[in-house]
């Protein structure tokens, strides 16, 4: 099943900074994690007519809801999220080593990160518990925040201040 948005979103630009393709869920960098498809730019209305039309009912139903944030909640229990923190695990280790270039990074200069609960947690909650897609965010988040921040912040929490730093505007945070 693939879903993507029915039109291409541009990527904004701001005092000539290139923003990462890849900040974009829709950009042309698509990615493929098992047999799991993640789409690109070229993903259009076109494509996305069949693949609605070739699921049930129900299956449709349920992707309207998460689209308009009123999906079912996930019934949160020690079991399911210890078995999708291991499943997590499991899919950061297939990624390419190209993926996970900033994540390892990341876990260089901070290893209680790898073990973190909580971060992986928030991704998994973010991807509803789909552990390879939440694998794939976290790699994502850990590449873009490098290739905007640079390692210096990799693993800090960005203030706005940052923000004003890299865009090189005036800031009126404290």
């Amino acid at each position: 099943m693939r879903i993507a948005s029915s039109s291409s979103r541009a990527v904004p630009q701001a005092s000539g900074l290139h923003i990462p393709s890849f900040c974009s869920p829709w950009s042309r960098n698509a990615a493929v994690i098992g047999h799991q498809h993640i789409p690109g730019d070229s993903y259009t209305d076109s494509d996305l007519a069949p693949d609605m039309n070739a699921m049930s009912f129900a299956e449709r139903q349920a992707v309207e809801e998460d689209i308009h944030g009123v999906a079912e909640a996930i019934e949160e229990t020690p079991e399911l999220i210890t078995h999708k923190m291991e499943a997590m695990r499991q899919a950061l280790a297939r990624l390419n080593s190209q993926q996970r270039q900033a994540l390892d990074r990341a876990f260089f200069f901070r290893p209680a990160l790898s073990q973190d609960q909580g971060l992986h947690l928030m991704f998994l909650r973010a991807r509803r518990f789909h552990a390879d897609n939440a694998a794939l965010s976290m790699a994502a988040y850990f590449q873009a925040t490098r290739d905007l921040f640079g390692d210096d912040l990799l693993v800090q929490r960005i203030t706005w201040n940052d923000v004003c730093i890299l865009l090189g505007v005036g800031c009126c945070c404290s």
